[in-house]
Parts: C-alpha cells; structure tokens; sequence
C-alpha cells in the first residue's frame, strides 16, 4: 500500500492534527517528516496528538495552560513538543524502533494500562500503550 492509499485510513480528525504536526519545526522535530513517518506506519497506531508538554501551574489549584498556543497560532504556528501516539503491546517494540531510528527525540517513553494517565483517559485496557516522545 502507497503512502497515498495509508493516508486515505486515517480520519478527518487524524487529518487535521496531521495538519498543525506539519507546521512544527522545533529543534530537532521537524512536523513534515514525523507525519511522512506516521502515515508510513500506519499499521503501527489508532492514533497520535502532537501537544505542548504542560508544565505545571505555580499557583495551587490551576491547571496548566499552554499559553504559548496564543502567541504561535497568532503567527501561523504550532509549539508542539511532545507527541503521544496510542497503539497496542504487539506493535510497541516496532513503533518505538522506528521512532528512536528516526526522530531524534530527547526522550521516548511508553505509558502502560496501569499508568495513571492511561487509566484516566480510559485506555487502561491490557493491551493498550501509548508512546510519549518528546522533544527539548
């Protein structure tokens, strides 16, 4: 299967992080080719979101707010860092290959159903991983 066909499995909303992934270039993550990847990968995920690693709030009892989406979407951009990208145990050791082949993040980590972010975003079932990569 051509990138065009794998392209074609992956939904409008897919798509449109997609979209805001492609305009990133941020240190050593450059969007374009992390989504040029993904799509060539596609058997190896559900599915991905490129984020703003949050940092935590120094007032007691306010979430984080990635205010730097203010500033960057103001001139066309998108400050993600961080990609979280949901796939299973059986694709894992292959998709986590891949990426530290090819992407030169500062960090790669898989969360497990037993993690508290996974249990909280109700992807706590015993095949579910999600992998975190980030980069400085």
């Amino acid at each position: 299967m051509d990138q065009e066909q794998q392209a074609n499995l992956i939904n409008e909303v897919q798509h449109l992080y997609f979209e805001l992934l492609r305009r990133v270039h941020y240190n050593l993550l450059d969007g374009e080719s992390v989504v040029r990847d993904l799509i060539d990968w596609r058997d190896l995920w559900y599915s991905v979101v490129a984020t703003r690693l949050p940092y935590p709030s120094v007032q007691e009892n306010r979430l984080p707010i990635a205010l730097s989406l203010l500033r960057t979407t103001r001139w066309n951009g998108w400050p993600a860092d961080t990609l979280y990208i949901w796939t299973n145990e059986e694709a894992l050791p292959q998709l986590r290959r891949l990426v530290e082949e090819r992407w030169q993040a500062s960090e790669i980590e898989a969360l497990l159903p037993e993690d508290v972010e996974l249990i909280i975003a109700n992807l706590s079932d015993a095949h579910n991983r999600v992998l975190f990569v980030w980069w400085d």
